[in-house]
């Protein structure tokens, strides 16, 4: 059962949504990567995850209707369709995985998607490969419900074929919002959104939307190393914490 949040604890979700919007608003993905650790130090894990889940969706819809026209719909078909079929597995193992475990968990996920994020892949494909996006898809599904971060594998994928900025942002957000959006419907069937999750969002909103705009503002003004070397301190920062708080 979620734990109601405190006063402080609803301060913390708003000040963290407000950073947690304008990574994602500068890059088309890192909400969660940096909402949930950092919030699952205050809060009960799973209640942070699906907080995340739920203010990462709100926040995409203005982006993707930014993007639209640079979605390539053949290439993301297979990489969303795979990641639709993952959910259910995912809402299982969030449903029955121990708050401890899932800490963990969460902390693992996001300590090696930053340095992932942060080396780049080597890798570069020509074109995407189908094998390659159901796998991808699959893994990113899973992630997004277990732990609300179904970027790294989805973002390090497309940077592979990908060149065009607003393409690979119109890529990521095509995928990132349906499965979202069904997300939200199975975590609503399964009792996750609850009274206090939906305090927590109420709260944080503004601080989103504030967080959105200044993103959108700083797009190309922000030196991309200092931002991606910042991220990573406080990524490596919360997970480390979340580690720690979950052992002892």
């Amino acid at each position: 059962m979620a734990l109601s949040p405190a006063p402080e604890v609803l301060a913390a979700t708003a000040a963290i949504a407000l950073f947690a919007a304008i990574c994602l608003s500068i890059t088309a993905f890192g909400f969660a990567l940096v909402m949930v650790p950092l919030l699952s130090l205050t809060w009960d894990v799973k209640s942070a995850v699906v907080t995340a889940i739920i203010l990462a969706t709100v926040t995409m819809i203005p982006l993707i209707y930014e993007a639209r026209s640079s979605v390539p719909v053949r290439s993301a078909a297979p990489i969303l369709i795979a990641s639709l079929a993952t959910i259910p597995v995912g809402l299982m193992v969030l449903n029955r995985i121990d708050p401890g475990t899932l800490k963990i968990l969460v902390a693992a996920v996001v300590m090696i998607a930053a340095v992932a994020l942060y080396l780049s892949p080597t890798v570069r494909l020509d074109r995407p490969r189908l094998p390659l996006s159901l796998l991808v898809g699959g893994l990113s599904g899973f992630l997004r419900a277990t732990t609300a971060t179904p970027g790294p594998p989805v973002v390090l994928y497309v940077l592979s074929y990908e060149k065009e900025t607003q393409r690979f942002r119109g890529t990521i957000l095509a995928i990132f919002l349906p499965s979202a959006l069904i997300t939200l419907a199975g975590l609503a069937l399964t009792g996750f959104i609850n009274r206090d999750v939906m305090l927590a969002v109420a709260v944080s909103l503004p601080a989103v939307a504030a967080g959105s705009a200044l993103g959108f503002a700083l797009r190309n003004r922000v030196s991309r190393r200092a931002f991606r070397m910042s991220v990573l301190f406080v990524l490596f920062g919360s997970s480390l914490g979340a580690i720690i708080s979950a052992v002892i």
